[in-house]
């Protein structure tokens, strides 16, 4: 509740004067570049990863939950689309609120990892430590099958109920939650973002936040780095300071206010271009991703043997399931083979995550999302009619591998296009956008895919040509 005095002062002034105040001082990155690369950064980038660790193991691993589970609860292709899209669906739900609401509580929810991760960095190491903390994204694909291999490698059941039994299955969200529960803790020990603080006001947090990250990277005060204060620029009007309202209807609006700036000019353009990409992006890589161990599955467990195309694999597995279901068969048994082609799939995304850092210092961040998405779209058309098992893997790793790593790319050049005070919104509403894509994209697949899967691969595969022309006029 504001005060008397801040109601007074607010009334005092016109509804739309904004004053704005510059402080003398050092500039933060100067700041940041004194106390050097460090113990909190390094503890920030870790705490970070695990939270994005912790979303990949939650949608992926829904992709290994919805075979394991199919005839407990007897779900078609259609059913298990939906499943496994309902995790996204309940990120972008939240999404929004989570960037309404980060300016004022800090990093609260993964969807803002990438920008509350990029204010503690320099402007020059940025791309690079956010690129990073996506590596935990690649060793989540790791995580997944192989904590997956091992529980279902399990056979025993408790029986709770008369029509409710815990079965190995369901122990696998337990261990799919853990590193987002252990991210979350180091991060209660961590301050809010100073530029965040510095942006809207907050002089003294901000200039305490910094000084306890300078003693705890290199043991000193800020006035023994001859750093007395911290220059700032800070729009004094009240609107436009982050609060927290109990009416819903205000707090829709304030969001809603809040997020106007992104959508008129200099930011329109840009940000409706990188939404887009970002969309893009996840529609092709989490969507077609969610089924990659269902389709691994499918081709491991073909008996055929001649060589075939996937979509053949597909087909045939369709004919067989339409026997089943005349004789009541209920197969929900991964194929081991199915484990090792994903953990190599992660072992790749983790490798090319290293990789990326080196690239983008080599060629920049527009032309590594640009090849990197042409690629893709060129190894997703090839998988309607290569034969060769081998070389499916290999070109189905790269089509989900070079969109997943440019999503990191994409969001660290988002932080960059926007001021500070938008940051927080837009990537939020970025990554809402691309899981909206998801959801879009495995339930497309879902539909699609057993009855036109030359289509369905020719869609994504235009799809991502699309984006890779639009991540082009980006400036970055």
């Amino acid at each position: 509740m504001p005060t008397r005095v801040d109601q007074q002062d607010s009334e005092a002034k016109p509804a739309d004067a904004i004053e704005k105040t510059m402080s003398a001082g050092h500039e933060y990155e100067e700041v940041l570049e004194l106390i050097g690369f460090g113990r909190v950064q390094w503890t920030i980038l870790v705490a970070s990863g695990l939270l994005l660790m912790m979303v990949i193991n939650e949608t992926m691993g829904m992709s290994y939950i919805t075979i394991v589970s199919q005839c407990e609860f007897g779900t078609n292709s259609v059913d298990k689309s939906i499943m496994s899209a309902a995790s996204f669906i309940g990120i972008f739900c939240s999404s929004y609120f989570w960037g309404y609401l980060s300016d004022s509580i800090g990093p609260g929810a993964s969807s803002t990892t990438y920008a509350y991760l990029g204010e503690f960095f320099t402007v020059r190491h940025r791309p690079i430590v956010i690129n990073y903390a996506s590596f935990f994204v690649g060793i989540s694909t790791i995580y997944v099958p192989a904590v997956a291999w091992l529980v279902m490698s399990m056979n025993w059941s408790v029986g709770l109920t008369e029509s409710f039994s815990f079965r190995p299955w369901r122990l696998l969200t337990v261990f799919y939650l853990l590193p987002g529960v252990v991210g979350t803790i180091i991060l209660f020990k961590m301050p809010d973002s100073p530029k965040i603080l510095l942006s809207i006001g907050k002089i003294d947090d901000a200039f305490a936040a910094v000084e306890w990250i300078a003693l705890q990277n290199v043991g000193k005060r800020l006035q023994e780095l001859n750093v007395d204060k911290i220059k700032y620029d800070v729009f004094t009007d009240r609107e436009n300071v982050p609060s927290v309202s109990y009416s819903p209807m205000v707090s829709f609006k304030k969001m809603w206010q809040e997020t106007v700036p992104l959508l008129r000019s200099p930011h329109l353009r840009n940000f409706s271009i990188s939404c887009t990409v970002m969309c893009g992006l996840f529609f092709s890589s989490s969507g077609m991703g969610l089924w990659y161990p269902e389709i691994l599955n499918r081709l491991g467990s073909s008996i055929a043997d001649d060589a075939m195309t996937v979509c053949d694999v597909i087909d045939a597995s369709v004919n067989q399931s339409k026997l089943n279901q005349t004789t009541t068969i209920c197969v929900d048994e991964i194929n081991t083979k199915s484990y090792i082609d994903t953990i190599t799939y992660g072992t790749a995304l983790t490798m090319g995550y290293i990789l990326m850092g080196f690239v983008i210092n080599q060629i920049g961040r527009k032309a590594a999302i640009t090849m990197g998405l042409a690629i893709a779209a060129g190894c997703a058309i090839s998988l309607v009619w290569i034969k060769n098992e081998v070389i499916i893997i290999i070109c189905f790793c790269l089509y989900l591998v070079l969109p997943g790593l440019c999503v990191s790319v994409l969001s660290g050049a988002v932080v960059d296009l926007v001021p500070t005070k938008l940051r927080g919104k837009a990537v939020c509403i970025c990554l809402m956008l691309g899981r909206m894509g998801s959801v879009f994209g495995s339930n497309i697949i879902g539909i699609l895919l057993e009855t036109y899967c030359h289509v369905t691969f020719e869609v994504f595969s235009g799809f991502i040509l699309v984006c890779a022309f639009l991540s082009y006029l980006l400036p970055m």
